[in-house]
């Protein structure tokens, strides 16, 4: 453990988490949460023993009572690891306390763990609204060098009647949707076989996107992701959309339906020989037809200030922009 050069308030005493406190580490951080953002604890549990961070270092900051006022996380991502040595950082402190030290403090505690296994940088995002937290990380250090738009849709005053009916307009051009549920109950003799053909037509486009650090070249292998893609709570088998020409996967909208009533895209990509006729608008009205026959009243995204395209259909669809998500990096020498 570096040596701090900040003290923590007397009645306050820091610990690096145990495997316990997931759930009160995301009770204490679903307070400050966009709905998008918020996880249900048990989800949470659930998606950390399927994408193990080994590199992960985690400390909460607790009254004596036991109450969480401040948690702060690094991380290089673990099976996301960027190749461009890029870790992830997280500074949480309770508006109640703040201006104390405490942020400083974690951030002392964090920095050491990373530089020490290799980061080339650190990077964090602020919402725009957090005026605190953007005074914060530029006394630290850390300058903004990306934009990320979270944007919500009201799904039942959404009128589809505006735009021409999906499947339609998919056949007409060759190109099949449908669920991920049905297409694993087609495919019910052999899903792993299915599975198996989505994870590099998934990759692909994931890859294109312009994130603020670049995924890694190949896929985790087919058992990992299996746990987090295919199993886990983030793909909704009701209102993830997938666009086939044939058996070719050439579009995907994945889905997750949250525990809060709020649906979110996760991601959606379009092959690129595939791009400029209309699939994903197609599979976002489709998702959008079953996320309101499931009574969803809220559906989130999140998109890439970059990403004019993706951008686009969604002002064409009506969503309303959050203030944008500022990234921010610290480059380690």
């Amino acid at each position: 453990m570096a040596t701090n050069t900040h003290e923590l308030p007397r009645e306050l005493t820091v610990r690096q988490t145990t495997d316990a406190d997931v759930e009160r580490v995301f009770e204490f951080l679903n307070r400050f949460a966009t709905p998008a953002q918020w996880q249900s604890p048990a989800v949470a549990r659930q998606m950390e023993a399927a994408t193990p961070e080994p590199n992960r270092l985690r400390y909460v900051v607790e009254e004596r009572g036991g109450a969480i006022v401040a948690y702060g996380a690094t991380s290089d991502g673990g099976m996301f690891a960027s190749p461009d040595g890029s870790w992830r950082a997280n500074v949480r402190v309770d508006p109640k306390w703040r201006r104390r030290g405490i942020g400083t403090s974690l951030l002392e505690r964090l920095e050491p763990h990373a530089k020490g296994r290799g980061a080339k940088r650190l990077i964090c995002g602020i919402r725009g609204t957090e005026t605190d937290a953007l005074a914060f990380a530029k006394s630290h250090g850390f300058v903004p060098f990306h934009e990320r738009i979270d944007a919500y849709i009201d799904v039942p005053a959404f009128d589809a009647s505006k735009f021409p009916d999906p499947d339609a307009t998919m056949r007409s051009a060759g190109i099949r949707l449908a669920t991920y549920g049905d297409l694993l109950t087609e495919h019910a003799a052999d899903t792993e076989a299915f599975q198996r053909r989505m994870l590099p037509a998934f990759w692909s486009m994931a890859r294109d996107v312009p994130a603020p650090t670049p995924m890694p070249e190949t896929p985790p292998p087919f058992e990992q992701a299996k746990k987090m893609f295919f199993e886990g709570p983030g793909i909704d088998r009701g209102t993830t959309i997938l666009a086939l020409r044939g058996e070719d996967i050439v579009g995907v909208s994945v889905t997750a339906v949250k525990e809060n009533g709020v649906a979110y895209t996760n991601f959606t990509g379009v092959a690129r020989s595939e791009r400029g006729k209309g699939i994903a608008l197609a599979m976002k009205l489709r998702a959008m037809q079953a996320l309101r026959a499931r009574g969803i009243k809220l559906f989130g995204t999140t998109n890439d200030e970059q990403n004019a395209a993706m951008r686009g259909i969604n002002k064409k669809l009506g969503y309303v922009p959050d203030a944008p998500t500022i990234m921010h990096e610290k480059k380690f020498a």
